[in-house]
């Protein structure tokens, strides 16, 4: 029999909201018989949960704030529904650290705070919130959503009901507290109770050991500290990654901007310029029998023959058009790159279309390029496409990504193959480097945020990461297959209609 069955009261009418309630119900019926044994439950068993719990919270607490905020909640509400998300994570983080302190926790009291957090959070929390969501969509404004609300509230059969549970979860929640620092003040008991039946004959090797564990607790107190201080550089780099990457987006769109009016001109005035010389050979064609019809001694044709030969006309006649054929080339040039630059600049823009995937890999490749030329050979294999429904800006931050690690993971000299192809209602996209490669313990981790090989200032560990939450925003997959000493090889599989519509929106 289930611990908690899942009831109409609690549909709050959001199908995200819903679903997720729906899974963290679940959740707790799964361990519901484990927790219910009447006996402590180990960590190893626990921590899983645990895990899951606050995976959970992060998921879901950051889902329903960002529906509130889009929806122009009041911001007291929000604020309100927010502590209580805090409130949460708290208890967690209480409980994370009993288990790690006494390698177990109470079961049963794990699982009254799940069932009793798990329906005040539902029946009370996320139904006012829908209430007011609700209220907004139909044209109130967010401060008449709070006081209609609130007067519902008040009015409805079930407001007992919700200020009991907001007492009963209150007693719960000190109960909890007041009962894991009982069993830490325990802990400290029964190691003073050892300590004093220690023999006399044992109190120097008890002082050293005390000794060593104060210095081991300054030591994981260090430790600690220097954790949470890395922790605190990861979150303000993962918040830098975003803000870096819409500066950067500014500038190649203001860069190229500047670069396109002058280019512009300039191959006008080239084009011109180009007729212009050829007009002038023209010219200077028809004089040339003229003057070859002058006597030999004839003033004018000595004059203009010493003139002929000192600006060198037969071999401005032949450089000319090779400089500006040379001219017109490289300008062509700079219009690719502007034009890719301008491509590159559009990384924040979420619109999805039909894109050509090899298109914005050889564009992202031009971006790149002055990265990788000085060691890099590309090697091109790219099989004919369908055009892919996806967001083509996220799909070139991407390849930009794997193009930028596959060229710092060659030395000195090597290539990278460029690969494509279809495979029935897929396409897939493979970027391979003749790098060093990596063992199997890094490629486990190298999508972890954070987690990187390079030296310290080289990188975030914030790019593969990224990939992959774009990648599976797409409904594709990504991997790896890599040796050391063979190099490595991620490919990308997306599917050519892109994801479901439900999907393509929350993506957006």
């Amino acid at each position: 029999m289930a611990f908690i069955t899942w009831s109409p009261h609690f549909v709050t009418g959001i199908e995200l909201v819903d679903r997720q309630h729906h899974g963290l119900l679940d959740l707790v019926n799964d361990v519901a018989p484990l927790l219910a044994r009447q006996e402590p439950v180990l960590a190893d068993e626990v921590e899983i949960l645990l895990d899951r719990l606050a995976e959970y919270a992060v998921t879901h607490f950051r889902d329903e704030e960002q529906l509130m905020g889009a929806a122009g909640m009041d911001a007291a509400s929000i604020g309100q529904q927010a502590s209580a998300h805090r409130g949460f994570v708290e208890e967690i983080g209480i409980m994370r650290r009993a288990v790690d302190a006494d390698g177990q926790i109470d079961g049963s009291l794990l699982l009254r705070f799940l069932g009793n957090w798990l329906i005040f959070h539902i029946l009370v929390d996320d139904q006012l919130m829908a209430t007011q969501l609700r209220l907004i969509a139909s044209g109130h404004t967010p401060s008449e959503a709070v006081r209609r609300a609130g007067e519902a509230k008040d009015d409805s059969a079930q407001a007992v009901l919700t200020e009991a549970l907001i007492d009963l979860f209150g007693v719960v929640s000190a109960r909890n507290r007041s009962l894991l620092q009982v069993n830490e003040e325990l802990q400290v008991a029964r190691r003073t109770l050892v300590g004093v039946n220690a023999s006399l004959e044992k109190q120097i090797a008890e002082r050293t050991c005390a000794l060593t564990t104060s210095n081991d607790e300054l030591l994981r107190e260090q430790a600690e500290l220097l954790k949470a201080m890395e922790a605190i550089e990861r979150t303000q780099a993962q918040l830098l990654q975003s803000e870096k990457m819409a500066a950067v987006g500014q500038l190649a769109a203001g860069v190229a901007h500047e670069i396109n009016n002058p280019v512009g001109f300039v191959r006008s005035n080239l084009g011109s310029l180009t007729n212009y010389v050829a007009r002038l050979f023209a010219v200077v064609d028809l004089a040339v029998p003229a003057v070859a019809a002058l006597a030999a001694d004839h003033p004018a044709r000595l004059a203009v023959e010493q003139a002929w030969r000192t600006a060198e006309v037969d071999f401005l006649r032949e450089d000319i058009p090779a400089l500006l054929a040379e001219s017109a080339e490289g300008l062509e040039r700079v219009r690719r790159i502007v034009a890719d630059l301008k491509d590159f600049s559009r990384v924040q823009e979420a619109e999805w279309q039909d894109a050509d995937l090899n298109r914005g890999l050889e564009s992202t490749l031009n971006v790149v390029w002055n990265e990788l030329k000085y060691k890099v050979t590309i090697v091109r294999d790219l099989g004919e496409l369908p055009l892919v429904r996806c967001i083509p800006a996220q799909l070139n931050q991407v390849f930009m990504n794997l193009l930028i690690n596959a060229g710092q993971a060659i030395e000195s000299a090597g290539t990278i193959s460029l690969r494509s192809g279809q495979d029935g209602h897929y396409v897939w996209v493979e970027v391979e480097d003749s790098g060093a490669g990596m063992a199997a313990d890094v490629q486990r981790r190298i999508f972890e945020p954070f987690f990187t090989t390079k030296p310290l200032g080289k990188g975030t560990g914030l790019g593969l990461p990224i990939s992959r939450e774009i990648v599976q925003r797409h409904a594709g997959t990504i991997s790896v297959d890599s040796e050391p000493g063979r190099g490595t090889c991620f490919r990308i599989c997306l599917p050519v209609a892109g994801p479901q519509p439900e999907h393509e929106e929350v993506s957006t």
